[in-house]
């Protein structure tokens, strides 16, 4: 019994010898609070901040994001309540392989950044580290607390939905968008919380999908109209391809929601006067946005791109000047990041995959993809097919932009926007009158 508490895994009990802490309320807390740095510290609000996040300068570790640092302590602590590393592991691999695997790819790719090419493992940190960290932390939540997480997820996307709304109708910017540290005075796409348009336009595009395919912490009305909601603000985010997809998302589910109803589905009153309602809501602000201006810049966005594709086509020329060895195990980072302004990609390549094997090469590509694949196997594993679809639309957005192959956050918002709101759907379904 002393062992046990000095391990900390139980609360006290009489009788015991000395006392042991209840580590799980902090595990819990940290969890949350992991969560919430995840969701309203952005790398342009840290910079805005005076912390150099992305900015040039400062020490190496003000490069790693704080929910990364909060995340890990959360590990730390659900290792403890599990009883040590040992249990811990052996808890993972039965409950969530493909997590094991994750780390597994993360463990390559952390010996390729620092071993091979010896670069800051700030990237990797934020991107993969977090991700299962917080993965693992979330899915030991019990449904009250997980509940509540995701209602807490919920509510910072409505608020970053009616900043989206707010910036785009006003011009003011939360958090001004620099790039190479030149204020974009041109742009006109809302930044909001997440603090980039294509980020914003991501996130915005897996929750209004997950919520639309009947998962959440909300009834059958509230989600309706939050889908709404959430996709009138794609438009002053002003992410194209977000827009098309999650367009495309939606039409598909209603019209097999239609052909269910056709084929005899009986349904709640209430979800019909709410589907009425939201279709109403969303030709009035449709005639709202053509009015103020806003279809206009859209089109531009399409048929104006500032090069963008161009860009996207040219940045397969990035392997021209690499050797063999190079693109295949190792390449020269600081080489490739100073080609990027010759491709017109002076940032970063916008594609993840191709982004991928220039920075870490192909051979470490192959491995940490399959890592990545096992990853979210284990998301669809547990929560259905029904998952795939925005985790689909994730995978085709981050073919066009950088996303994971260059610092982000991206991942670490997608797991817990995807496991807050398919482990919290509502069952049973809402008993009312039907037609």
């Amino acid at each position: 019994m002393a062992l046990r508490a000095f391990q900390l895994p139980v609360s006290y009990r009489a009788g015991s010898a000395g006392f042991a802490i209840d580590v799980r309320p902090f595990a819990v807390g940290l969890t949350v609070l992991s969560v919430l740095a995840l969701f309203l510290l952005s790398g342009p609000m840290l910079n805005l901040l005076g912390v150099p996040y992305d900015a040039a300068g400062g020490s190496p570790l003000l490069k790693i994001h704080p929910a990364s640092y909060l995340s890990v302590l959360a590990l730390v602590a659900w290792i403890v309540v599990d009883g040590g590393l040992g249990p811990f592991l052996g808890r993972s691999w039965r409950d969530s392989p493909g997590l094991v695997v994750l780390f597994l790819a993360i463990g390559l790719l952390a010996f390729q950044v620092i071993g091979v090419q010896k670069t800051p493992i700030s990237q990797v940190t934020d991107n993969f580290v977090m991700t299962a960290c917080l993965f693992a932390s979330l899915v030991r939540l019990d449904p009250r607390e997980m509940r509540f997480v995701a209602l807490l997820v919920q509510g910072i996307l409505v608020l970053n939905s009616s900043l989206g709304y707010a910036e785009g109708l006003s011009g003011f910017r939360l958090t001004p968008l620099y790039v190479n540290g030149e204020l974009l005075t041109w742009e006109w796409r809302a930044t909001a919380l997440l603090g980039h348009p294509l980020m914003n336009a991501m996130v915005t595009t897996v929750c209004l999908v997950s919520l639309a395919l009947g998962v959440g912490p909300f009834r059958t009305v509230p989600r309706l109209l939050l889908v709404v909601f959430h996709f009138g603000a794609l438009f002053f985010f002003g992410g194209r391809t977000a827009i098309v997809l999650s367009a495309a998302a939606l039409f598909a589910i209603a019209a097999f929601s239609g052909a269910r109803l056709l084929l005899g589905r009986r349904f709640p009153l209430p979800v019909a006067a709410a589907a009425i309602f939201a279709a109403t809501l969303l030709v009035i602000g449709a005639v709202l946005v053509v009015d103020g201006g806003m279809v206009d810049r859209l089109i531009g966005r399409f048929i104006n791109d500032d090069g963008s594709a161009m860009a996207r086509v040219a940045m397969l020329s990035i392997f021209r000047d690499m050797s063999w060895s190079e693109v295949i195990f190792a390449p020269d980072v600081v080489s490739v990041k100073a080609m990027l302004p010759r491709i017109g990609t002076p940032i970063a390549i916008e594609s993840a995959y191709i982004g991928f094997i220039a920075y870490y090469g192909g051979f470490v590509t192959l491995f940490f993809l399959m890592g990545l694949a096992a990853f979210f196997a284990e998301l669809v594993r547990r929560f259905g097919a029904t998952v795939l679809l925005p985790l689909g639309i994730y995978f085709l957005i981050s073919t066009a932009v950088s996303s994971f192959s260059t610092k982000s956050i991206e991942l670490g918002l997608l797991t817990t926007l995807v496991i807050t709101a398919f482990a919290s759907r509502l069952r049973p379904p809402e008993r009312s009158s039907s037609c």
